[in-house]
């Protein structure tokens, strides 16, 4: 336990470690722990000016608006980690006493999209059955699963990602592929180039256009974005980058740039013209389904998993493919 009146509490340490997740912004930390910035900076302002004598060396450092980590901070992150780790999870363990029955932790645009489309199912099927369905960043749903605090989660990261934020074994499912296409307004200053719809684009017409495209942080623009990088020494620039496929496509209809979008969205829309990416050049857009194991609750999981849809295969993560 923290001794009496030290600064260094669960909370803070789990603030800490967030802050440096986020790259020092704290405007990404209060967005992702849902609280606002006066009070994480507050929090913070004993790892910024020290606390003797229970922190005698600062653990950050405010250069601009961003928290750096200095010598000591560094040092210390790994303790850090593993306390704010183990606290969440016992949050979790004690969460899960309180809230019985299922919990699914998605994305905002999967639970419009398929996890509404499987809780339909899934209620049908068992109409009894507690049902909470939770929209949290990516990085939490996985840490909740392996915490057991949510039953089953939907995220977009890579299998290597999910065994380095769980840290422990879990299932991972891979769900059919929701192609990314190009696409841009009906009525754009783009739209003549678009009006072959089966052409692949290519790398140099992607330098002719401004593009509609994911926050930075998220998977897919990061595959996008290092694709882009291998084909083109000067990437296209990115004149709007907004989180939410819905949220892109509303941009990309009003003319703002040729955005990258889901097939499932860009399907069929009089207001769209579309083209495919050359292969080199389109990111995978997989969702994948994360289990923690012999769960307690194994057979519901099991119901709203295959309610999900079709599986590009199943691999245990840190288990052969």
């Amino acid at each position: 336990m923290p001794a009496t009146n030290s600064p260094l509490t669960p909370e803070v340490c789990r603030t800490f470690v967030a802050l440096e997740r986020a790259k020092g912004i704290l405007k990404a930390v209060a967005a992702d722990l849902g609280e606002a910035t006066p009070t994480l900076s507050k929090r913070l302002r004993p790892l910024v000016v020290g606390a003797p004598p229970h922190l005698v060396r600062p653990w950050l450092r405010k250069v601009g608006k961003r928290f750096l980590l200095t010598e000591e901070g560094t040092a210390m992150l790994p303790a850090a980690t593993d306390l704010a780790d183990r606290w969440d999870r016992l949050v979790a363990d004690a969460e899960r006493q309180r809230l019985p029955g299922l919990t699914v932790a998605c994305g905002q645009e999967a639970a419009g999209g398929v996890v509404l489309t499987a809780a339909a199912a899934f209620r049908k099927a068992h109409p009894e059955a507690p049902l909470r369905i939770a929209v949290v960043r990516g990085r939490r749903r996985i840490e909740g699963v392996a915490g057991g605090q949510y039953d089953l989660a939907l995220v977009t990261s890579q299998k290597g990602e999910i065994e380095a934020i769980a840290r422990r074994k879990l299932t991972v499912r891979q769900l059919d592929e929701d192609r990314l296409v190009l696409a841009c307004g009906a009525k754009s200053a783009w739209a003549k180039e678009f009006e072959d719809g089966a052409a692949e684009v290519t790398a140099a017409q992607l330098k002719e256009w401004p593009f509609v495209l994911p926050a930075t942080d998220a998977a897919v623009r990061q595959e996008w974005d290092d694709r882009i990088a291998k084909a083109l020494p000067h990437p296209p620039a990115a004149v709007i980058e907004v989180g939410g496929w819905r949220v892109l496509l509303g941009y990309v209809v009003t003319g703002f740039g040729v955005g990258l979008l889901p097939t499932s969205v860009a399907d069929g829309r009089k207001d769209l013209r579309t083209r495919p990416l050359a292969d080199a050049l389109r990111p995978r857009n997989h969702l994948r389904v994360v289990t923690l194991p012999g769960g307690e609750n194994a057979a519901l999981v099991k119901d709203f998993d295959d309610a999900l849809g079709p599986s590009a295969g199943r691999t245990p993560a840190g288990g052969k493919q």
